[in-house]
């Protein structure tokens, strides 16, 4: 006689059956969902692929953490230094030759320091890479300011000495450029130069509501070779310019024109790509830095709110 099972045991029992089958049916209810899933989604389920993601997703983070770390320290240095990256104080004297001993002292100055800015580490998220930053602000006293920061490269290039020409053509027609970029007349008076690598001279434009801007500009610059000490080694063409603080020759004339002030450097630099045939000469390419600080002056004259307005174009 067949001996009939307690009802504990039976329970037990009819438990580790529910259980099976619970996870029976939890099995196929996840092979349904995945099922269900697109391909991409799909593979997110393997152990490897989900590892791959969540480091990726670190290294997302940590980058972002990186760069908003970067623009928070340049929004401070700002804020604490004002233009002081690049500006060096300059005040000239109606003696010429004293104004040209001032210029010539802080020349070298000015082209170290316009080379030690660009090439400082971490000034550029990556220097091979396009960048252009800005950032905009206004002054307690009502001034409109600009920190402009770019980093740009020419491919294939005859030389870097071709695109230093084409930089220096640029900046000694400085004139004809606001005039296209801003449909407004613009005039330059050259006031000084010296040894072709110094120049002193004042931009002045009217807007269209006819307001006139005034500039008072010294221009600095050099080609290095790879035998020049300070400069890594490598060829470099270097433009570092600068606002004349007060001039008792030419002095602003505040009550009357809206002052214009910029300072900034810029770098030329060259390199070459890898080959694409063992043996051959890789593509040159040049790469231009620069950083500028711009500053529009709030006019020390009535202004129209639409010519205020309109004043904000030059930064």
């Amino acid at each position: 006689m067949k001996k009939q099972k307690s009802t504990y045991a039976a329970r037990r029992e009819e438990t580790e059956q529910l259980r099976e089958e619970l996870k029976r049916l939890e099995s196929k209810l996840q092979e349904l969902r995945v099922r269900s899933l697109s391909p991409e989604d799909a593979a997110l389920l393997d152990p490897l692929v989900q590892r791959v993601v969540d480091e990726n997703n670190l290294l997302t983070s940590v980058a972002k953490t990186q760069q908003l770390e970067v623009a928070g320290v340049q929004s401070l240095l700002v804020e604490c230094h004002g233009d002081q990256a690049s500006h060096t104080k300059i005040c000239l004297t109606e003696d010429w030759d004293e104004r040209r001993k001032t210029l010539m002292a802080v020349r070298q100055e000015k082209l170290m320091n316009a080379y030690d800015f660009l090439h400082a580490p971490g000034r550029f998220v990556d220097p091979d890479k396009p960048h252009t930053s800005e950032h905009r602000y206004e002054t307690a006293e009502g001034d409109l300011c600009l920190v402009h920061l770019e980093a740009m490269h020419f491919p294939g290039v005859e030389s870097l000495e071709h695109v230093w020409e084409a930089l220096l053509f640029h900046y000694n027609t400085i004139e004809i450029c606001v005039s296209e970029r801003l449909g407004h007349t613009t005039v330059r008076d050259d006031y000084d130069t010296i040894d072709g690598s110094v120049f002193n001279f004042r931009v002045l434009s009217r807007s269209e509501n006819d307001t006139p801007v005034e500039s008072s500009i010294v221009t600095f610059s050099h080609f290095f070779t790879e035998d020049d000490e300070g400069f890594g080694g490598q060829a470099c063409g270097i433009l570092a310019l600068d606002s004349v603080d007060q001039d008792a020759l030419y002095p602003y004339y505040s009550e009357e024109r809206v002052r214009f002030d910029t300072s900034g450097a810029i770098v030329l630099t060259a390199s070459r790509r890898p080959a694409k045939e063992p043996g051959g000469e890789g593509e040159l390419v040049v790469t231009l830095r620069r950083a500028a600080f711009l500053k529009l002056y709030n006019p020390q004259f009535p202004v129209s709110e639409a010519t205020r307005q309109e004043l904000q174009i030059y930064r």
